[in-house]
C-alpha cells in the first residue's frame, strides 16, 4: 500500500503519534543511514523556499537518497504542465522516481491517486496544510515541556498552512492555541477552520492572544498594510504579558513572518535552532514511514 502525507487530518491520531514520538527518539537528528539507497526523490516547488529545500535534501541525503529538485517560481512552465497533463504525466514519473514531495502546491490539486501512481506523496507545504512542520513544533514541545496542557500556545499574524495543521493537531495532542489574525483577514472563513474544538480559540487582540502564552507562533504578515506592520513586530515588550519562559516559533518563511526584534532571535526564546532540529527529525520519520513495509 502507497503511503501518502498529505495532511494532519489524512495521517490520522495513530499515525501522527507514532513520528512525533519517533521524532523525539531520535539520538542524534543527523544520524547517517543507508536506508534509501538507490531511492530518488523528486522536489517540486511551486515558490522558492531555502530553508525548505535545505531540510528536504538533508533528510533525503541522510539516509543515503538522492536528490531532484524542481523549481519554476518566474516561467511556471511544468506547473502549467503538470496542472494540464498531470493524469498523462504522473504515471511516467513511476520510471524515474521513487518519491515526491510538493512545496507551495494545494494538496487537493494532486491527483495522484486517481492514476495509481506507485509512489509516495509527501507534502512538504502547501496553502492549507503544513504536516511536517506542525508535527515538528509539536514534537519540540512535548520534549521540553512536560505538562504542556498546562500552558497555552498562541499564533500571531495572517493564518498559513501550518496553522491549519496546528489546528487539527489539537484534537489529539495535549496543547491549546489563541489565535489573532490582522485586522481585515476574513475571520469567518478561520472560524470555519476551527469549527467547534474547544481547545482553539480566536481571540479580538494579540494581548488577549498573548496572555501567559509559553509558546508562541510568529505567522505570516501577507495582507499587513505597510503602516500596520509596526503594530505587528514582536518586541520584548510585545512579550510582556506572555509567559516568563516563552519560546518563539517562526511558522512562515523568514521574510514574510511578522517582523521578530533582532534582540530577541538573539536571546533564548528564539527557537530557530531547535525548529531546524526537530524538522529534520521529523522529515526522517516520515521518510521511514512511507517506505516501511
Amino acid at each position: 500500500m502507497i503511503k501518502n502525507v498529505l495532511s494532519i487530518r489524512e495521517l490520522g491520531e495513530k499515525t501522527c503519534w507514532m513520528l512525533v514520538q519517533q521524532a523525539i527518539g531520535i539520538p542524534d537528528a543527523k544520524i547517517r543511514t543507508d536506508f534509501l539507497t538507490e531511492k530518488v526523490a523528486v522536489l517540486f516547488f511551486a515558490q522558492t523556499s531555502l530553508p525548505e529545500r535545505l531540510c528536504v535534501s538533508a533528510a533525503i541525503r541522510q539516509m543515503g537518497g538522492s536528490v531532484v529538485y524542481e523549481s519554476d517560481p518566474t516561467g511556471d512552465h511544468w506547473r502549467h504542465e503538470l496542472h494540464q497533463h498531470q493524469l498523462h504525466l504522473l504515471p511516467i514519473f513511476d520510471f524515474y522516481v521513487d518519491c515526491v514531495y510538493l512545496y507551495g502546491i494545494p494538496i487537493s490539486a494532486f491527483k495522484g491517486q486517481e492514476v495509481g501512481v506507485k509512489f509516495p506523496t509527501i507534502n512538504a507545504g502547501s496553502p492549507e496544510s503544513h504536516p511536517a512542520h506542525a508535527l515538528a513544533d509539536i514534537a519540540f514541545m512535548l520534549k521540553s515541556s512536560r505538562y504542556l496542557n498546562s500552558f497555552p500556545c498562541c499564533w500571531l499574524g495572517t493564518p498559513n498552512g501550518t496553522l491549519f495543521s496546528l489546528i487539527a493537531a489539537t484534537e489529539w495532542f495535549p496543547f491549546t492555541l489563541r489565535i489573532a489574525v490582522p485586522e481585515g483577514y476574513d475571520r469567518q472563513f478561520l472560524q470555519g477552520q476551527i469549527g467547534d474544538t474547544k481547545k482553539v480559540e480566536l481571540v479580538e487582540t494579540k494581548e488577549e492572544a498573548l496572555r501567559d502564552a509559553r509558546f508562541i507562533f510568529i505567522g505570516s504578515r501577507s495582507g499587513i498594510s505597510y503602516p500596520a506592520i509596526k503594530d505587528w513586530e514582536i518586541s520584548s515588550a510585545v512579550l510582556s504579558g506572555a509567559d516568563k519562559q516563552c519560546g518563539l516559533f517562526l511558522a512562515a518563511r523568514p521574510i514574510n513572518s511578522l517582523p521578530v526584534a533582532q534582540e530577541l532571535m538573539s536571546s533564548p526564546a528564539s527557537l530557530l535552532l531547535q525548529q531546524s532540529e526537530f524538522r529534520l527529525r521529523i522529515h526522517k520519520r516520515i521518510l521511514h514511514y512511507v517506505f516501511n513495509n
